[in-house]
């Protein structure tokens, strides 16, 4: 079934976009999802991706799209959907429901029976088969949204989709290192470049209807490592006034190499404290190279701020 779109405003003002899988004859009409208006406007910035996603799904080719939240995979999911769907293949996008629901779910956009004749609901078990079954018969594409959040039993399912030769699209967020995460290549999303940032926080804040300038940008963009969903969130923040708050997004410098080369510099100042016959220079450069191996190993103690955004 095609993807439909119906923006709504609520009464706190809130704009969301209902996601529709609606039928050719537009008798059948099933939601999918809802999701702010703000996330589904922005442009697509990654259709080097995007292209590269098609061609190797119609290549019957499955992929793994990973990245933190907000990087804008969603976003880039729908846009491969929606150039299949222009391309003349049929397209099920399957959200994190429980496996029955997202297995009707699937089962309700491809057009495949979910009851019996006498008009019971099939079971779990019945609508995985069924689904299965057409898609040996059938070219079809399933996008898997949020893949990280569904059940051992769906993703069990997909694995045994992806044996029998079915294209599959996941975009997770850092999936755990298992079952079908672990079969099928992977594209992560990197940062966006600085200009497309600044696109995007100049356009929520002319929608929020606030002039910034060049200067608050840049302050505020430093918040951001590159994603677009935290772009949209800060200026949200600073047009309510709110005090800045330590960066969430997971793009950091590793320090590793600046450690080891320290600790090549101490190493080396005791080798030259040996060949001076300098007792001094020897005895400070070990002192100083166990004292940065024990703050090394308390700051790997040290417990770590979970990577994922609202924990």
């Amino acid at each position: 079934m095609p993807i439909k779109r119906h923006k709504r405003r609520l009464a706190n003002g809130e704009e969301r976009v209902y996601l529709y899988a609606v039928s050719k004859d537009g008798s059948q009409r099933r939601s999918l999802s809802s999701v702010p208006a703000s996330s589904v406007s922005l442009p697509l910035y990654r259709k080097a991706e995007k292209n590269r996603i098609v061609a190797a799904l119609q290549a019957n080719s499955s992929l793994l799209v990973v990245g933190e939240a907000g990087i804008g995979k969603s976003i880039l999911g729908e846009a491969v959907a929606e150039e299949l769907q222009e391309l003349g293949f049929m397209v099920a996008i399957a959200h994190p429901l429980t496996a029955k629901q997202s297995y009707l779910d699937i089962a309700q956009q491809l057009g495949v029976e979910t009851e019996t004749i006498e008009g019971k609901s099939l079971t779990s078990t019945q609508l995985s088969t069924g689904i299965a079954e057409w898609l040996k018969d059938n070219t079809a594409f399933v996008i898997c949204d949020d893949a990280h959040r569904y059940t051992v039993q769906f993703r069990t399912w997909l694995a045994q989709l992806h044996e029998q030769g079915q294209s599959l699209l996941l975009l997770a967020t850092f999936p755990p290192a298992r079952d079908i995460f672990l079969r099928l290549p992977r594209i992560e999303l990197k940062p966006l470049p600085d200009k497309p940032i600044r696109q995007i926080m100049r356009s929520t804040a002319q929608n929020l209807g606030i002039d910034m300038m060049p200067s608050q940008l840049s302050k505020l963009q430093q918040r951001c490592g590159g994603n677009p969903m935290l772009a949209q969130r800060v200026v949200r923040e600073e047009y309510l006034g709110l005090d800045a708050t330590n960066p969430d997004h997971t793009q950091w410098i590793d320090g590793t190499p600046f450690l080891i080369a320290g600790l090549m510099v101490l190493v080396i100042t005791r080798f030259i404290g040996l060949g001076l016959n300098s007792t001094s220079l020897y005895l400070i450069g070990g002192i100083l190279t166990v004292a940065v191996g024990v703050i090394r190993l308390l700051v790997y103690a040290m417990p770590r701020k979970s990577g994922k955004l609202g924990r």
